[in-house]
């Protein structure tokens, strides 16, 4: 397997770890065939096969629009192919109605390595994490991506009391190079 489809396949891995989690009980049927589908796409080799599990997470996105872990399953899949502004798509609708700083991020990074950079995108997201009080990656991502002067010092507070800050490793790299790297296609 190339270093391409180790990424690929890590991150539907970790997708797969998130989506099994449910948001609720009327979502947990949905959440649970969105994960039994992208654990079949992840261990599927036939072409034919993982065009048929889209197909089916499509249909269950479009049927569950509010269920992140569905949302999350299928545009995960999407980006892992390539097919970013399906994905962007799916996410924007999704953003629309619903505030996850996660998706929103993974929507502005989106936009950004197809070549739509929208700074306000990315400015959603550092609102909306400032007014929940979190400082996480996500935020630093944010801060990153539109070269806010607060990005250090907000690194810097991240990482006061913390023994592994490898996380922030991604950091050392530029813009252009995080979005090859988490998208790849």
């Amino acid at each position: 397997m190339t270093l391409k489809e180790n990424i690929s396949v890590i991150s539907l891995f970790l997708l797969l770890m998130v989506s099994d989690c449910a948001v609720g009980s009327q979502y947990e049927k949905a959440t649970r065939e969105a994960s039994s589908l992208l654990s079949e796409y992840i261990y599927s080799t036939h072409d034919d096969v993982k065009k048929t599990i889209l197909s089916k997470l499509s249909y269950l996105s479009y049927n569950n629009p509010g269920n992140i872990n569905v949302v999350r399953s299928y545009t995960g899949i999407l980006s892992s192919v390539g097919e970013y502004k399906k994905a962007i798509s799916v996410l924007e609708s999704f953003n629309k109605r619903i505030k996850n700083t996660s998706l929103l991020l993974h929507e502005c990074m989106l936009k950004d390595r197809v070549g739509d950079y929208e700074e306000s995108c990315y400015r959603k997201v550092i609102s909306l994490k400032k007014f929940n009080g979190v400082n996480d990656v996500d935020y630093l991502m944010a801060l990153f991506m539109v070269g806010d002067n607060e990005f250090n010092k907000e690194k810097g507070i991240y990482m006061k009391g913390r023994d592994d800050n490898d996380d922030l490793n991604v950091f050392k790299n530029k813009k252009e190079d995080i979005l090859k790297e988490f998208y790849p296609n």
